[in-house]
């Protein structure tokens, strides 16, 4: 009997915390339509603080960013927003006005079909959406399957083996391009400049030759680390060492 009352105790307080949630984001909304940006941000940012991931609380921070001139984090509540909904056209629209705000002009180097074909097809759905769909096809090939054992019509029998053996073909490409995205997410990690300037150098060192410099809202790919140094590297193929607090991981 305790354990129930506990577990409602819980329940309740679970559904009470979401709603105050939900109150927050909506009069934080308001406030955004009313322009009061910098009241919005405040409450924007204590949901933000609760754990809260949402690419629409990322948007609406990063375009209060973006209409108060702050480069860096505009960009980096895009980026954030974008990884949450990769295919969103406003999210992707919104980034590249605010990316043509970043000072530096880097020439990203001509990508390999590999490369096209990872963000093109893999990339395009997040990892936990190519697994769902490989479940739903693994469902779909079963039931091919039994109407395929259960059927007495020739022509019928040979329209399940050959559906059912398409579906379980695509749920082996599913399931590859699952585990390509989720090795690519976990493996690669990429961060916003959020200093105004800093030189990148070619050690992880003080006095070490500066090989270029970066401006804030440049986004980086993070190869390693080394004390309160990071290695890093831009699109155009150019490495270097930097220090962390001049960025922020995404």
């Amino acid at each position: 009997m305790k354990r129930i009352v506990f577990l409602w105790i819980v329940l309740i307080s679970s559904i009470a915390y979401a709603q105050n949630l939900d109150s927050l984001f909506v009069k934080a909304n308001k406030l955004y339509q009313q322009e009061n940006y910098l009241e919005a941000l405040e409450l924007y940012q204590n949901i933000e603080k609760q754990d809260v991931e949402s690419e629409a609380l990322y948007f609406n921070m990063a375009n209060i960013y973006y209409k108060t001139n702050q480069v860096a984090p505009a960009i980096y509540y895009y980026e954030k927003a974008l990884q949450l909904d990769p295919n969103n056209k406003d999210i992707k629209f919104n980034l590249d006005f605010a990316n043509r705000m970043i000072l530096d002009n880097i020439e990203p180097l001509p990508k390999s079909l590999g490369q096209k074909f990872r963000d093109g097809i893999i990339l395009k759905f997040k990892y936990e959406t190519w697994a769902i769909i490989a479940v739903s096809l693994a469902f779909l090939f079963a039931l091919l399957f039994l109407l395929y054992h259960f059927s007495y019509s020739t022509s019928k029998k040979r329209f399940y083996f050959i559906t059912s053996i398409m579906s379980a073909s695509f749920v082996a490409v599913s399931l590859f391009f699952a585990l390509k995205n989720y090795h690519y997410v976990t493996t690669t990690k990429s961060a916003i400049i959020f200093a105004p300037q800093t030189q990148v150098k070619s050690a992880p060192t003080k006095n070490s030759e500066v090989n270029f410099e970066l401006h804030e809202g440049s986004k980086v790919q993070l190869l390693e680390d080394l004390d309160n140094w990071r290695k890093v590297k831009i699109t155009d193929g150019k490495t270097g060492w930097m220090k962390m607090e001049d960025l922020k991981e995404l």
